[in-house]
């Protein structure tokens, strides 16, 4: 079992891992990287200097003339890339835990989620209004008046094809001819949004059916 799965129930939840669109470098204990996916919880990042599984280290970075200081626990971490000695240099990648945060940091912790939350929101509602028109004008895209409904029920999506075209009370519906990996995409950014970005999404989705 690794690391993250013995993670209790309440610390998973917590562990929903968001990927920033632009790098925020980030210091190590003694080394420098760059952050892979960031969460409530911990960070999963990518640096120069080896890191030992259930050490504790310095985690600091800057946003927004703000800054991120914190201590975490290595869960993980593994050699991606060798270094030469010249002019690479070796590169980790670990899974870190935090352990110790003030709440100042706490407080940009929560404006960088916030942030990453809402540059994915804005990405898919411009991906769906275009989707939206292309639906409207191509007929090879007609879904025969088919919906998926995505019901989520606790952190677990039902997702069940349809005639009916209500929104459920917690979640959304869509035309059954959206694509696999653009509903992967909107399930999650629907998880990590606040209550303001589900309306939101609702609302597209209201947008999309009409007309269907």
């Amino acid at each position: 079992m690794s690391a993250i799965e013995a993670l209790a129930p309440a610390e998973r939840r917590e562990a929903e891992r968001l990927r920033p669109a632009s790098a925020i470098r980030v210091s190590i204990g003694r080394g420098d990287g760059s952050v892979i996916d960031i969460s409530k919880g911990g960070m999963r990042v990518r640096h120069t200097i080896a890191a030992t599984r259930g050490s504790h280290v310095r985690v600091t970075f800057d946003w927004q003339k703000e800054r991120f200081d914190g201590v975490a626990e290595v869960l993980a971490s593994r050699v991606v890339s060798l270094g030469d000695s010249v002019v690479r240099q070796t590169m980790f990648e670990s899974r870190l835990r935090f352990v110790r945060v003030t709440p100042e940091s706490k407080d940009v912790l929560e404006r960088v989620l916030a942030a990453i939350t809402s540059r994915e929101l804005r990405r898919w509602i411009a991906n769906l209004r275009g989707w939206t028109d292309e639906l409207h004008h191509d007929a090879t895209r007609d879904s025969g008046g088919s919906f998926i409904r995505c019901r989520l029920v606790g952190r677990h999506w039902q997702k069940k094809w349809t005639h009916d075209p209500t929104q459920p009370a917690s979640g959304f519906l869509l035309p059954a001819n959206i694509s696999a990996a653009e509903l992967a995409n909107l399930c999650e950014t629907y998880i990590a949004a606040d209550a303001d970005g589900r309306h939101l999404i609702r609302l597209m989705a209201e947008e999309a059916v009409k007309g269907v």
